[in-house]
């Protein structure tokens, strides 16, 4: 009599393990000897690498059925639409609604990419909603604004306000041992995560992982800014965490149109034109990050997760379908001012200290912009704004360089600027 057994993150079986991890496949017989007190006698042993699937597919526009021809395509290589949402079952989408802003500002996820993938959930027999925690705005103005409205109606889908909250306890050995989210999520039976592909002032890029920080409700979100300080692989474990907690069965990047420079909200927009899809956030955010020609150690919450056990960013460890990376990277995908090489740095490094002195990049209010709508000063996590003479002032002895003042200024009076020596490193090494 001959058996198999799967040691790895999830030992019950190689179909429970998670997409790039590494396993060991063991084939013994019975009876089996010991060593120790816990494997029985390997007679082979066999390294078994859990491939992530990304998929990534070419898509110009938002015109004429692209989306929803483009975006059947990438769940279809991914097993299709069968494969996570079954007839009967209460399905969450997670689009990126920040705030209340028109489609083609690229700042919240297509709603015809949102439309799509509710299409094909309830063709599948499953009832959709959609669901986010916008930093401004309630959800149905943001939906309204958004151009999502139509197609809700058109569709029967529903809107999931997230304001009751929930407490998650997280799995032994994490930094943060438990995280409260917004209730609704985990009264569906399912989330697929639909991000946008936007720079990011504090994180680089906001893809399907940072995407899911919309689970977290209202005002939550400034106490994590405050909680990780500057840190940010602090920040990103929280990132991580609140991944693994909302485990979405899906996640999927519009890179339609995307945008470049100092998003999530005041950069320029860029034509992309791709879609792509994962079961693995982890891989699907390594994927577009070298896509757009940055380095993977510079995302941090990918490393984080990665680190974690929640996915892989290795190149080896990751089958790409679809289209592929003909034309890519990008060699002139701009990234965010505030990018610096703390970005790859521990905290805990000595040299941080001195470089966030020197090299830190801070947000910058232009009086003759700003409106004085005082949304930056009621938002800011270290309460570092202040108005004084009938102007918002930074003090940046409190500021933790969290750029959610800028992320969140309509107006776009908020740049983000160096110190004279981050401007002279930035000139020699760029």
């Amino acid at each position: 009599m001959s058996s198999f057994r799967a040691i790895g993150r999830n030992s019950s079986g190689i179909g429970a393990l998670r997409p790039g991890s590494i396993s060991f496949l063991t084939w013994h017989n019975s009876p089996a000897k010991t060593i120790g007190p816990l494997y029985p006698t390997i007679a082979k042993c066999y390294i078994i690498i859990m491939k992530s699937i990304v998929s990534l597919r070419r898509c110009q526009d938002y015109e004429a059925g692209g989306p929803a021809r483009v975006v059947q395509q990438v769940i279809d290589d991914l097993g299709g639409i069968g494969s996570f949402v079954k007839r009967g079952e209460r399905v969450l989408l997670k689009p990126n609604l920040l705030m209340s802003y028109a489609p083609e500002k690229a700042v919240v996820t297509h709603p015809a990419v949102v439309e799509a993938v509710a299409a094909l959930a309830i063709d599948a027999g499953a009832s959709v909603s959609v669901g986010d925690s916008s930093s401004i705005g309630s959800l149905p103005r943001v939906l309204a604004k958004s151009g999502y409205e139509p197609f809700m109606k058109r569709l029967g889908v529903q809107a999931a306000v997230f304001k009751d909250k929930v407490t998650i306890d997280c799995r032994e050995g994490r930094i943060f041992r438990k995280i409260e989210l917004a209730k609704a999520v985990f009264e569906f039976d399912r989330v697929i995560n639909l991000a946008k592909l936007k720079t990011h002032s504090q994180m680089l890029l906001t893809l399907a992982i940072k995407n899911l920080f919309g689970t977290v409700v209202g005002t939550d979100k400034a106490s994590w800014h405050l909680k990780a300080g500057k840190d940010y692989d602090g920040f990103a474990t929280v990132l991580a965490q609140i991944y693994e907690a909302v485990n979405p069965s899906l996640s999927l990047v519009d890179g339609i149109l995307g945008m470049e420079g100092n998003g999530p909200t005041g950069g320029p927009t860029r034509r992309i034109g791709i879609i792509a899809a994962s079961t693995d956030a982890v891989a699907l955010d390594a994927t577009i990050c070298r896509l757009v020609g940055f380095p993977v150690e510079k995302l941090r919450t990918c490393v984080i997760a990665e680190s974690l056990g929640l996915g892989t960013t290795k190149r080896d460890h990751i089958t790409l379908l679809g289209d592929g990376m003909d034309g890519f990277p990008l060699r002139d995908f701009k990234p965010p001012k505030s990018m610096t090489v703390m970005w790859n740095m521990s905290q805990r490094n000595p040299m941080r200290r001195f470089l966030e002195s020197h090299m830190a990049a801070r947000p910058r209010i232009d009086p003759n912009i700003c409106s004085r709508c005082k949304v930056c000063m009621s938002h800011c996590p270290p309460a570092a704004i202040s108005e004084r003479n009938g102007e918002m002032i930074i003090d940046i002895r409190a500021c933790i360089s969290c750029f959610c003042c800028q992320e969140l200024c309509t107006s776009k009076a908020i740049d983000v600027v160096h110190p004279l020596f981050g401007r002279i490193v930035a000139k020699l090494v760029g």
